[in-house]
């Protein structure tokens, strides 16, 4: 099922300064859990894989960097949402360039060992960065970590 809404982009209670996205709906009735949700969104008309996370005001989803650079709006301001349930496991990508480096450093294995979310917080974290030489800072960073 497709649920539709529009949204204010707000700021997250709590320790972790956030921008969210609250589901103005029950997750525990529409999906049968309170824990975190796998989604698939449509924001403004652009697609992402998400997870819908739990508080105490109701799910969110974060409106992350990613997000921001393609619907180009800020806190307080209004989104249009499509959200479904994603059913099938979520495969990771990795670009070939951080393939081919960690093969080169013999780490790719110790990457690939890691648990999904922390392979994907790695690679956004990398992918992020708008300068070449701060995309290399951040794979330097990643080997030396993976290293020890």
């Amino acid at each position: 099922m497709v649920y539709e809404f529009d949204s204010e982009i707000k700021m997250l209670e709590g320790k972790m300064k956030w921008k969210v996205v609250y589901f103005p709906y029950s997750v525990r009735e529409i999906f049968n859990t309170n824990g975190k949700v796998s989604i698939q969104i449509l924001v403004d008309g652009h697609e992402f894989d998400h997870t819908l996370l739990p508080s105490k005001n109701g799910h969110y989803f974060v409106y992350n960097e990613f997000i921001r650079r393609a619907v180009q709006k800020e806190l307080g301001d209004t989104l249009h949402v499509t959200l479904k349930k994603c059913e099938e496991n979520r495969i990771i990508t990795v670009p070939d360039y951080i393939t081919k480096i960690l093969e080169e450093h013999h780490i790719l294995n110790t990457f690939l060992k890691q648990p999904d979310y922390i392979k994907r917080e790695q690679i956004n974290h990398i992918e992020l960065a708008k300068k070449e030489e701060t995309k290399n800072n951040r794979i330097l960073a990643l080997i030396n970590k993976l290293k020890d």
